[in-house]
């Protein structure tokens, strides 16, 4: 199983956003071992927080853990490790994972890591680990990562990954005391439905304005060349000279939103997961090397394709500041993984 192709349709939708193109337990792999790291970090993290140690070891269990999916097609701690999405995209791969039997798999890397935990009451539910790592994007070298780990079941789990949002960096994240008192502008509840509803309509490659977006802010993700709703206008567009119809669809997905305190009682930095679905029709049916990305991940794949359905697992983050008179949220990350593939 090779994911790069098909992932395509999640990369392009934010290609101002370095993407992390995941953890492919089957085909083209995941080879997570060891953790190297002398040096100062290269991720540009917030500040540290102090006596991490069970934090760190929780980090490197997942390491662990995660390397005998790898290299021994062993899922056993795979609850033990994952929660949320990132479950999600463990069980996605278990059920296609295989081991070649010349399979030659060399450890991931993971340098400079910086665990900050953000204020809380009461005892800590989440840390940050931010790290360099070649774990989630494959073959292309080091990069800078957060992982946010949820306690969970008694144990620190891995819920989330988010890819370096670049220009400014990494939010800073209140690290002493409460957390503001004040309300965000959206809800942690209201957050996945909220956006899932202004992406569907983004995804009609209709441009948006202040209007359709709200609360959203109509910043790089949904106004430019790179944005969602300009990417899925081309795709429709080249589809269409195919005999191809495009419909993308976003719905929350299951699991808790994070909303992580910001440094200065600015808001919260949210992070949250949707499932987008995007469904091609094509009534004359096409051959499947002419189908318009060229992608062949659908197994088995029908010779002559009329529908096809890909499901994508993705996460988007946002900076909600506090309630105030015409605030809005900014999307500021992204992450995206196939799930399957289905076609007729």
């Amino acid at each position: 199983m090779n994911h790069t192709g098909r992932s395509r349709r999640v990369r392009g939708t934010m290609p101002l956003i370095v993407l992390l193109t995941g953890m492919a337990l089957a085909g083209i792999g995941l080879t997570v071992a060891g953790c190297g790291g002398a040096g100062a970090p290269a991720v540009k993290a917030p500040p540290a927080s102090s006596r991490t140690a069970a934090e760190g070891a929780a980090v490197m269990n997942w390491l662990d853990t995660t390397s005998q999916m790898w290299t021994r097609n062993d899922f056993a701690g795979l609850d033990q490790v994952a929660t949320g999405q990132m479950r999600t995209i463990y069980l996605s791969e278990e059920r296609r994972a295989s081991l070649p039997a010349n399979a030659d798999r060399e450890a991931f890397q993971l340098t400079g890591v910086s665990i900050t935990v953000p204020c809380h009451t009461g005892s800590p539910a989440v840390f940050v680990a931010y790290a360099d790592t070649d774990a989630f994007d494959l073959w292309t070298g080091m990069e800078s990562v957060a992982m946010v780990f949820e306690r969970t079941g008694g144990r620190w789990k891995l819920a989330a990954a988010i890819s370096h949002p670049g220009g400014t960096g990494w939010p800073a994240l209140c690290t002493k005391g409460a957390p503001p008192a004040a309300p965000p502008v959206l809800a942690p509840g209201s957050y996945t439905p909220d956006l899932a509803r202004v992406l569907t309509s983004a995804a009609t490659g209709v441009a948006q304005t202040a209007s359709a977006a709200s609360p959203f802010a109509v910043n790089d993700f949904l106004a430019g060349s790179g944005s969602v709703p300009a990417q899925f206008a081309t795709w429709i567009r080249q589809d269409r000279r195919r005999g191809v119809s495009l419909a993308g669809r976003f719905t929350p997905a299951a699991g808790p939103t994070l909303a992580l305190p910001l440094a200065g009682g600015r808001g919260y930095w949210v992070i949250g997961n949707l499932t987008q679905s995007d469904a091609y029709s094509a009534p004359a049916g096409l051959r499947a090397r002419d189908w318009p990305d060229g992608s062949q991940v659908a197994t088995p794949r029908p010779a002559v394709v009329h529908h096809e359905t890909d499901t994508f697992s993705i996460t988007y983050t946002a900076i909600d500041s506090l309630r105030q008179a015409n605030a809005t949220v900014a999307l500021d990350g992204f992450y995206g993984w196939p799930l399957a593939a289905t076609a007729s």
